[in-house]
């Protein structure tokens, strides 16, 4: 029978429909085991405890901190089982990559594990030392993952979108690089301060190392500092951008890559890569051919006898710029002209003076 619609045979039903089978099984468990778990082992109480040599009840579960341990196996289930699976097929990925959806899992369980051994914790008193250092490992292990989980968002989907949205209306402006090293400073200082503020670290004390340590890595990079600065200041100056043909010294080029400590060039005439350090970049008269638009004025100097005709000097050159595709013919402010320069000691020089309409 045909219903309108083929199905899919590469379609992962079972994990599809397994997804939301289980948390219907969530919500059904959770009554089965308020019914006859609860009422039966915990027999009214709201604690499961053990006894010790003493006497002494050690409070391994209270109710609340059952249901976290529970969720976190449930969760752990949902993620590796069905979550993982779906993410990868509707991405159409074969193999694992970097998704959101693994640091995601690793937060939750963390956090959860966490909030589990908060309660043991509150609620035995006696363990409150050992418990305390099992909850500072977990927290210190969720910032990690919480860090990490920031900073490759951050990288993979703010930097590009905001990197558009600035750059919109704005062709020679190059955002990417700035805000990427800019966020990724910020976030791994948020993470280092926390991470160490689970472990009770003295700030003063830290930041006062920090700035000597600080001081002596200034002054043993000075160079790479400068290149540093040089290349946000080249990012914000936007005098050039990635494509941009220049002329460095002597030299056409066009720009590959403009990073925050060097900026690489490819030499149009030597076919090589020259890698620039931004400091020297900085400091270096640079014509960019690009701007204000991609036309590059050319003149071409040529040198006749002292009995030529000028005038079928300037015909023949004008002629010769006519048959070349890539000069200027429609624009009437650029068009190819031939200009008397001067008269040398055995010829008589002249200039075509063309428009190229492309300079890349």
């Amino acid at each position: 029978m045909n219903f309108g619609f083929n199905l899919r045979k590469d379609f992962p039903y079972f994990r599809f429909f397994g997804f939301f089978g289980m948390i219907l099984f969530m919500f059904f468990s959770r009554s089965i085991i308020e019914q006859y778990y609860i009422n039966t082992v915990l027999d009214g109480a709201p604690y499961y405890a053990l006894q010790n040599t003493e006497g002494t009840n050690l409070i391994i579960f209270t109710e609340l901190s059952l249901w976290i341990l529970l969720l976190i196996l449930y969760v752990a289930v949902l993620v590796f089982l069905f979550i993982i699976p779906l993410t990868l097929y509707f991405r159409g990925l074969s193999s694992w990559e970097w998704d959101p959806t693994t640091v995601v899992f690793w937060l939750i369980t963390t956090r959860g594990v966490s909030l589990f051994f908060t309660e043991i914790e509150n609620t035995n008193p006696n363990l409150e030392d050992f418990v305390a250092i099992l909850i500072t490992i977990i927290d210190s292990i969720f910032i990690l993952f919480l860090t990490v989980f920031m900073l490759k968002s951050y990288t993979n989907f703010f930097v590009p979108v905001m990197s558009e949205w600035l750059n919109v209306g704005k062709s020679d402006t190059q955002y990417g690089p700035l805000l990427d090293i800019i966020g990724s400073i910020l976030i791994i200082t948020f993470g280092l301060t926390n991470f160490l503020s689970t472990f009770q670290v003295d700030f003063g004390v830290l930041i006062a190392g920090v700035g000597v340590v600080g001081l002596v890595i200034a002054l043993a990079a000075q160079d790479t500092l400068s290149n540093f600065f040089s290349g946000i200041l080249l990012l914000l100056d936007q005098g050039f951008k990635t494509g941009d043909m220049i002329k460095f010294e002597d030299t056409y080029c066009i720009i590959r890559e403009v990073g925050l400590r060097s900026t690489k060039i490819y030499d149009i005439i030597n076919h090589v890569i020259i890698i620039i350090p931004n400091n020297a970049l900085a400091n270096q008269n640079i014509r960019n051919l690009t701007k204000p638009d991609r036309y590059y004025r050319l003149r071409i100097g040529v040198g006749v006898s002292y009995d030529s005709d000028p005038s079928k000097v300037e015909k023949v050159l004008l002629e010769v710029a006519k048959e070349n595709n890539d000069i200027e013919h429609d624009d009437p402010t650029r068009l190819p002209l031939v200009r008397f320069q001067e008269f040398a000691d055995s010829t008589l020089n002249f200039a075509l003076v063309v428009w190229i309409k492309n300079v890349i």
